[in-house]
């Protein structure tokens, strides 16, 4: 029979070994009793069909890490000296890569879109999600110069050309620039893109264009999720919501949980992982019931 289990900590015995620093002992396993069997099943279910959602869930976190990298990097240097101003370059290189396979990944996962038990979605669905896809990236280059800036850079970084030409390091604050004129010399895009270049200082600073797209695929990343929240997906949010407001009651919210079939024993265990991308769930699935 599938239980539902809590691991509440490690019971040390005399004479266990230690381990990278951590005394080694029994893990202390404490049942929920008090959960229906049919419950457990299918709070189980639910994280298995939800496998595939998660995944697209946490396909913003490299976004998002490589765009707190260049700030990172950009607000601890100590010198404008070329060397440095290579490591501010390769951290921004970083993130463009990271925004280019983001928006890449999307517009192949959504081209192949199924539902969570595995059917494919009729080609009218498809076609919808294809649309709002592209209406999201336009609507964020049509309204964002950010994003129009970031969109001609990646072109050019593509060709292997250092997208950051001068660092400034000062005592209210250090910024990465792209040279206008450059990005023109090189510019291979037709003359509205060119247009759009023209128009900006001969300076471009950079932190601002990585803030601003970086929310800009955030919002694209909520609209995109909230679009595969079906019906099915609602059913198996309301087992996770469960489980959350149970694990809460109990005071163990942020303890690790397992699912074990006692039949089969603790080595097929199933870890109870991803809290962070259920929560994210249960957010977008409260909004979408608040915007109806």
């Amino acid at each position: 029979m599938l239980k539902l289990f809590c691991n509440t900590g490690i019971k040390p015995h005399s004479g266990d070994p230690i381990i990278n620093g951590h005394q080694t002992g029994e893990v202390i396993l404490e049942e929920a009793k008090d959960v229906p069997s049919n419950d457990v099943v299918c709070l189980q279910s639910a994280i298995n069909r939800l496998n595939s959602l998660v995944v697209n869930v946490y396909r913003i976190n490299a976004v998002k890490d490589s765009a707190q990298e260049f700030k990172d990097t950009l607000s601890s240097l100590n010198s404008d000296s070329v060397e440095v101003m290579l490591v501010a370059d390769r951290r921004f290189r970083s993130y463009v890569l990271e925004f280019d396979m983001f928006l890449d990944y999307w517009e192949t996962a959504i081209a192949h879109y199924k539902r969570i038990d595995m059917t494919a979605e009729e080609p009218k669905v498809v076609s919808e999600y294809k649309q709002l896809f592209d209406d999201l990236t336009h609507s964020a280059y049509d309204n964002h110069v950010e994003y129009q800036l970031l969109d001609l850079i990646r072109n050019q970084t593509a060709h292997v050309q250092s997208p950051v030409n001068r660092i400034h390091v000062g005592i209210n604050g250090n910024e990465a620039y792209s040279s206008r004129d450059v990005l023109l010399k090189d510019c291979k895009s037709g003359e509205n893109k060119k247009k759009i270049l023209r128009s900006q200082p001969g300076e471009i600073a950079l932190s601002s264009i990585v803030d601003v797209t970086e929310k800009c695929l955030q919002d694209i990343h909520r609209y995109l999720i909230d679009f595969q929240i079906d019906e099915l997906i609602m059913e198996d949010l309301k087992h996770i919501r469960r489980f959350f407001e149970y694990i809460s009651s109990k005071g163990h919210l942020y303890k690790p949980w397992i699912l074990m079939d006692d039949e089969i024993g603790p080595k097929r265990a199933q870890h109870i992982k991803d809290m962070k991308a259920y929560g994210f769930l249960l957010e977008r699935l409260d909004a979408i019931d608040n915007a109806r």
